[in-house]
């Protein structure tokens, strides 16, 4: 290897040691802020509920079921791996305060989440054609985005907020840390990019379905290209079914997937083949099946806990 290469790549790994100590840092300060917002938030959620007229024993796992959730115990964020023997916190889940407290963890969570970001914005960084020290920053700021999101929860679980009925507050802390980073992306891109990573950012659950589609259609004869996946991702992206929760954000600060509707499959028969069509279709088939499934778990009387 050339001396100048090597050390480049020296400089590089320097830099990036450096950015994911900083990013640890900045997370840890944030939880900390998090935390005191979310107490704030349970002191008053608790003065305007009304009282029962005796106390009702609540299981500490209770606070984590999110909405519309199929079972009790909601699952853990996407974007947080499984921590055997790590500290426990309310509900035996690991206590990702303490975690995030150590240089460690916090580190190789940002290489967790970093390791992450081509699966979902890889045509993103393509189009925005940057520099690569210029797109390394605009990774750390991802990274740091989705770990808001995963800081509010945690927050919101140790202070004791349950995402059912304190969705709102939940919701609005998380937009609130999430705009701090995207204030930090857009003087990191300007005007012009950034437009285009907020309408990339917007049409993330829709790219979610059309990803799966592609994937079933690559190893066929007629695999998807380009042209058509655009052209899925504004018809669902504009589709009635998903205008009305385009904006919005489930419990876990998360915005609703995207549903294929009627509409979207018969807009679809005039780009692609009768074989892909059949393939969407089956794609629409599985999403109600999902959907029933959820359903009925959620209508199921629950059976009660051995002692």
């Amino acid at each position: 290897m050339p001396p100048k290469a090597k050390n480049y790549l020296l400089i590089l790994l320097a830099a990036t040691t450096v950015t994911a100590g900083f990013i640890a840092w900045q997370q840890t300060q944030r939880l900390a802020a998090l935390q005191d917002q979310l107490s704030k938030a349970a002191v008053a959620t608790a003065a305007v509920e009304p009282r029962l007229a005796a106390p009702v024993a609540v299981r500490p796992s209770a606070v984590t079921e999110a909405p519309n959730a199929p079972t009790a115990e909601a699952p853990a964020p996407a974007d947080a791996p499984a921590v055997p023997n790590a500290p426990r916190a309310g509900g035996n889940r690991p206590d990702f305060a303490a975690l995030m407290a150590t240089p460690e963890f916090a580190q190789a969570m940002n290489l967790h989440q970093r390791a992450g970001l081509d699966g979902r914005y890889a045509d993103l960084f393509k189009k925005l054609q940057l520099a690569p020290a210029e797109l390394e920053k605009l990774k750390s700021l991802l990274v740091e985005r989705q770990a808001s999101r995963v800081d509010v929860m945690n927050s919101a679980r140790a202070q004791g907020l349950d995402p059912r009925t304190n969705r709102e507050e939940i919701n609005q802390l998380t937009l609130q840390a999430q705009a701090e980073v995207d204030a930090s992306i857009k003087s990191a891109l300007g005007e012009t990019l950034y437009n285009q990573f907020q309408n990339y950012e917007t049409s993330l659950p829709q790219r979610g379905i059309i990803t799966q589609l592609d994937q079933r259609l690559s190893y066929t004869g007629t695999p998807l290209n380009p042209t058509q996946a655009e052209f899925l991702i504004k018809a669902l992206t504009v589709s009635p079914a998903n205008t009305a929760s385009a904006d919005s954000l489930s419990g876990f600060g998360t915005r609703p997937s995207a549903t294929l509707s009627d509409s979207v499959i018969q807009q679809a028969q005039s780009v692609l083949t009768p074989d892909q069509v059949t393939a969407l279709k089956q794609l629409q088939a599985e999403q109600k099946a999902q959907q029933q499934v959820r359903d009925l778990m959620r209508t199921q009387p629950k059976t009660p806990a051995a002692r």
